[in-house]
């Protein structure tokens, strides 16, 4: 007999995972802008101060959120002819957080990798992710606090 008042009769449904149980250094990747809040910039930054340093001059001012060094660490990244595992999802992940703040060009370069990415693999999950960042520059400021704010 299946009783409505049993709640081991009707398990409720397991809640779907949060897109922010994901790696962090992964959401340049995997999140449209909407999902990147205070809370999601924090633990980003958090994992960006976490890891190991990319040798590249700039490195430390791209994880402070400096758009121009996070722009340069990414550059050099993405032209090296064979990318060393790991490296494009730390600088592009710098480059994530300067395009929460709302910086223009860090969101320009997010919207260009994430265009070559979804080219290169036949994504379209990646492809409407650029979009979303290219429209999120037509939707006003920033909706995330600059660093020590």
């Amino acid at each position: 007999m299946n009783d409505a008042s049993d709640p081991t009769a009707n398990p409720p449904a397991s809640m779907p995972a949060s897109p922010l149980s994901e790696a962090p250094l992964t959401w340049w990747r995997t999140l449209p802008p909407e999902t990147l809040d205070v809370f999601a910039q924090q633990r980003l930054r958090a994992s960006l101060l976490a890891v190991p340093a990319l040798r590249l001059p700039g490195w430390e001012a791209a994880i402070q959120a400096d758009p121009a060094a996070a722009i340069g660490v990414a550059l050099t990244v993405l032209a090296e002819g064979v990318a060393r595992p790991g490296s494009v999802d730390l600088a592009l992940s710098a480059v994530l957080l300067c395009a929460t703040l709302g910086d223009p060009a860090c969101r320009a370069l997010l919207v260009h990798a994430l265009g070559r990415r979804a080219r290169r693999r036949a994504d379209l999950d990646v492809l409407r992710l650029a979009h979303a960042w290219r429209h999120r520059g037509h939707q006003g400021s920033s909706f995330i606090t600059e660093p020590g704010r």
